[in-house]
């Protein structure tokens, strides 16, 4: 976590909110002469519900691998606000993998992240004796599953469980990396409803997604990677209707009338 005050940026962050992130003139590739990103810059506000759009494979991920700190910019920075954001426990990242041991159960997972986050003054994070009787474990209905192992459950319940072990903390940064992809509509509902909820609360959200609907529910403002760089950054209330976002959404590369050389004799 960078340690350095940063400033608000005049076009997107409101003059009342100090920036969460900010990302200047990145640029990262996996190969020295093959960027991936190319002079990025982005600054998100405090409380801001972003959404981060763009093809299969344009960066998306490795952007929160910048920003999280994973992986280092070859050009340029990317930093968390320290004096928002005080240490790396109030930040959240969700991952493919919901950032669980597959071969513990969802009850061991939750003791062993409570052991992590525990401190002089908080010893005990979650009350892990009543585990079932949590609203956030009642309101994905976990309370039947804590004692499964993470690899023997459903992906849906995977990512719901993964949910769960990360909002128990009640991070103020929360980092979420495709939360509706392989969820059945309940859950995906559940995720929305939460994401909603939280960002009346003030919570910082950025999420990558492909999910146009929920960038409509969910987000105040949307950013799309297209070929290395940032190419479009809106809030939702620009668009009159869902259907221009989502036209606005596709950069103008929506196919129809496609030839798969598939005969309809």
């Amino acid at each position: 976590m960078t340690s350095s005050t940063l400033a608000p940026s005049n076009s997107t962050t409101n003059a009342n909110q100090p920036p969460a992130i900010r990302v200047t003139d990145m640029t990262f590739g996996y190969k020295s002469r093959k960027p991936v990103l190319e002079h990025i810059n982005l600054v998100v506000p405090v409380g801001q519900s972003l959404g981060i759009l763009g093809y299969n494979g344009v960066g998306k991920t490795t952007l929160f691998g910048i920003i999280t700190g994973l992986l280092r910019p070859q050009h340029g920075s990317a930093a968390i606000n320290s004096n928002i954001f005080h240490s790396m426990r109030e930040v959240f990242q969700l991952s493919d993998s919901g950032n669980l041991s597959p071969t513990m159960t969802i009850r061991e997972n939750l003791k062993f992240r409570s052991m992590l986050y525990a401190t002089r003054e908080n010893p005990c994070p979650i009350d892990m004796q009543h585990l079932d009787e949590l609203p956030m474990v009642q309101a994905f209905e976990l309370g039947e599953h804590l004692d499964k192992k993470v690899k023997d459950l459903s992906s849906g319940l995977r990512k719901r469980a993964g949910i769960v072990a990360g909002m128990l903390f009640d991070p103020k940064l929360i980092l979420l990396d495709e939360p509706t992809n392989a969820v059945d509509p309940i859950t995906r509902q559940l995720l929305v409803d939460l994401m909603k909820q939280l960002k009346a609360n003030g919570r910082t959200i950025l999420t990558i997604t492909h999910d146009l609907e929920y960038c409509w529910e969910v987000t105040d403002r949307v950013i799309i990677l297209d070929n290395k760089h940032l190419v479009k950054d809106c809030t939702i209330t620009d668009f009159p209707s869902i259907d221009t976002f989502k036209q606005a959404a596709t950069l103008g590369h929506e196919h129809s009338n496609v030839n798969f050389g598939i005969s309809t004799d």
